[in-house]
């Protein structure tokens, strides 16, 4: 007689006295569903037919950097946006071609004055 696939529902009468039994004080973020029959995994643990994650899961340091990276990204997006807008004012856009432009007719005026000692030479 073959097996029949999938979850049955559990008898009542095997968990009623668990129902008000009070298991401790550590905290549940997952309850397994796990098969006896089939064989178990590598790591000795009984194969996991399914899986239900109750909230979140407990935190751990890996957690805690990964949320103070993402804190610190925000900060820096909002600066990075902050610049963005204020290097697309058209004020601050003029400011910086004057100055860009002052700057090169600088370094155009100082090549003018420069003497090319090769040219005199030969």
């Amino acid at each position: 007689m073959p097996l029949a696939q999938g979850v049955k529902k559990i008898d009542p009468k095997f968990y009623e006295k668990f129902i008000s039994h009070r298991f401790g004080e550590e905290m549940v973020h997952r309850i397994d569903l796990c098969s006896m029959l089939k064989k178990k995994q590598s790591n000795g643990y009984y194969h996991c037919e399914s899986s239900i994650v109750i909230g979140k899961g407990p935190i751990g340091i890996r957690d805690l950097i990964n949320e103070a990276l993402q804190r610190e990204r925000m900060v820096l997006k909002s600066k990075v946006k902050q610049i963005k807008e204020l290097l697309f004012q058209p004020e601050i856009q003029a400011k910086i071609r004057r100055e860009l432009f002052e700057e090169r007719s600088i370094n155009n005026s100082n090549q003018e004055n420069d003497v090319d000692f090769t040219a005199t030479l030969t």
